[in-house]
């Protein structure tokens, strides 16, 4: 996602503490500008300034992240910084909030992120997480975010507006890929923050229409590995649209569908606990 992290201000004073340079990468499966790259980089400097304000908590993961978006990212190179500061911290954890800025500082998102305090990260995740850190970005990374996130298959476009469904429905899958880890060994937030804004975006067969307006997404426990996601379709208005998505093993799903004789993407949802909960809402395309 060519994200820079620096450091964060002390204390609770506001800062910059990192950039993210648009590129391909900032296009959906559509192939259409998109904010939703930035969730990397949102989350990363929001939790380096809840570090900031409080040293003593050494290991915290993101328990909640709320990005709101106000205009979908310039494709061409633009760097973007990010402005974070803490906004309460305890021995528990803390919470911060932060803007997407470009130069003349036209506002891209504003976020807000809740962490708490973890045991001390294993060496080995922390050096497999510093080895993939440090690879050189090679052409494969020259692609949309999608292709970045191992996404599997994305449903072909229809013009049609969505049904509102009462139960939850497959969605796309993503397969296991090594550099979407975290320090801990699990997936990032902000990958997995991405992915369930795409599969929300997916569940809409006529979303090139509407743009992501905000995404709240609420981590329950670490992921790993494939990830299959299930949506519910909430509301369908004709400039507003709700979609709830939910994230689970792929391992999981692909087993109960083999040991059923059915397909790859069919599965029960209620037969394993979700990695991660999240309501996304889009409003009518500018």
């Amino acid at each position: 996602m060519r994200v820079q992290i620096d450091g964060a201000a002390g204390g609770f004073a506001p800062g910059r503490s990192g950039s993210l340079t648009t590129g391909p990468w900032s296009r959906d499966a559509d192939d259409r500008p998109t904010a939703l790259s930035a969730a990397v980089l949102l989350d990363n400097t929001l939790a380096k300034s809840v570090h900031a304000a409080a040293p003593d908590l050494d290991w915290i993961v993101t328990t909640e992240l709320q990005l709101n978006f106000t205009r979908p990212l310039p494709v061409d190179g633009t760097v973007l910084d990010a402005w974070t500061q803490a906004t309460s911290v305890d021995g528990l954890g803390g919470a911060s909030r932060g803007t997407l800025l470009d130069a003349e500082g036209t506002e891209y998102a504003h976020a807000t992120g809740w962490f708490q305090a973890v045991a001390e990260n294993s060496e080995e995740a922390l050096d497999h997480y510093e080895r993939q850190a440090a690879l050189p970005l090679g052409p494969e990374t020259e692609s949309p975010f999608p292709a970045l996130l191992g996404l599997r298959v994305a449903e072909p476009r229809r013009e049609e507006r969505p049904a509102v469904t009462e139960d939850f429905r497959p969605g796309v899958d993503f397969g296991a890929l090594d550099v979407l880890k975290n320090p801990h060994g699990a997936t990032h937030g902000g990958a997995l923050s991405m992915m369930a804004g795409l599969a929300a975006q997916q569940a809409l067969p006529d979303r090139t229409g509407y743009d992501l307006q905000s995404l709240q997404v609420r981590f329950l426990r670490p992921a790993s590995g494939a990830i299959a996601t299930w949506t519910r379709v909430r509301h369908a208005g004709r400039s507003l649209r709700i979609v709830e998505v939910e994230l689970f093993s792929g391992e999981h799903r692909a087993t109960a569908a083999g040991q059923r004789g059915e397909g790859a993407g069919v599965g029960h949802r209620n037969e394993t606990k979700p990695f991660v909960q999240a309501t996304a809402t889009f409003r009518t395309a500018r």
